[in-house]
């Protein structure tokens, strides 16, 4: 069965994860994984029984609250439950601990909410914007002010060098929710022109899944992220799909400047995004 873990510290911001992971775990017929990573520092002065003892009583009293914080997210959403497993972790560095878990584990993707609006890390926090970029595990990224709504329609951004495999991801992703695909590919001046029916057409046949064509043209006097915003205007997707196989500084150069708050799509339309690097 597949599996989707969802990252929780109990704060307001986590909760917009932990609505769209039960939502999605349902609507996949998934194996819903909610993790919790902590890290306690023993007092020098403490005997290893005592520490032990405390740990216990904590791990415990953290459970007890998780379960309330859950509880309390289903009530907001008026849904009823579905079987999850509640775990807690111990690393000294969250991302690791998560990620250590989602491979170990088997995990398909790993679902945390974003912080909103700012450069990178203001938008999506410390841990998420590491999880972005070194994750081998896709990583679905939630606006933390998320209303939760159906996953209809789904835009992947491509650059045309892989997106045979990519799509094939996309179309994974897509096909148990029945949304549909739309590929973007915003084409330089230079680029050749091909016949949008046929295209279309030849996606269906290699994906077995119906994939329209969004093919705007690059306006070179616009900062490409303006070209993307303008496409996700047309496009109004209910996520957004990312493979960020550039380095880490170009891909956040690229993605993510100091003015994304400027743009329509940050802290809004949920992300999901592949490391290629990982995968090579």
């Amino acid at each position: 069965m597949e599996k989707i873990l969802v990252t929780t510290d109990q704060s307001a911001n986590s909760k917009a994860a932990i609505r769209f992971a039960i939502k999605l775990a349902r609507q996949r017929k998934a194996e819903l994984i909610i993790l919790h990573v902590y890290h306690l520092l023993k007092p020098f002065k403490w005997s290893d029984h005592a520490f032990a003892e405390y740990t216990d009583s904590f791990r415990k009293k953290t459970v007890e609250e998780l379960s309330s914080f859950i509880a309390g997210i289903y009530h907001d959403i008026d849904e009823p439950e579905i079987n999850h497993q509640l775990v807690l972790v111990s690393n000294i560095d969250v991302v690791d601990g998560i990620k250590d878990y989602a491979g170990k584990y088997n995990c398909s993707y790993i679902c945390i909410s974003t912080r909103g609006a700012g450069a990178l890390t203001k938008i999506f926090g410390t841990h998420t914007a590491k999880l972005i970029n070194s994750s081998s595990i896709p990583v679905l990224c939630i606006p933390s002010g998320y209303h939760l709504k159906d996953l209809k329609h789904i835009l992947y951004a491509s650059d045309m060098t892989d997106y045979e495999n990519e799509l094939k991801k996309v179309v994974d992703f897509a096909r148990p929710i029945h949304a549909s695909v739309e590929m973007m590919h915003i084409a330089y001046p230079h680029e050749f022109a091909f016949d949008k029916e046929l295209a279309e057409a030849t996606l269906q046949k290699k994906t077995d899944y119906k994939v329209t064509i969004l093919n705007p043209q690059r306006d070179i006097t616009n900062a490409l992220l303006q070209d993307i915003d303008h496409a996700v205007k047309i496009s109004k997707p209910s996520l957004l799909v990312l493979f960020t196989h550039q380095s880490r500084s170009m891909f956040e150069k690229l993605f993510f400047p100091s003015n994304a708050e400027e743009y329509s799509f940050y802290g809004k339309i949920p992300l999901l995004t592949f490391n290629k690097k990982e995968e090579r």
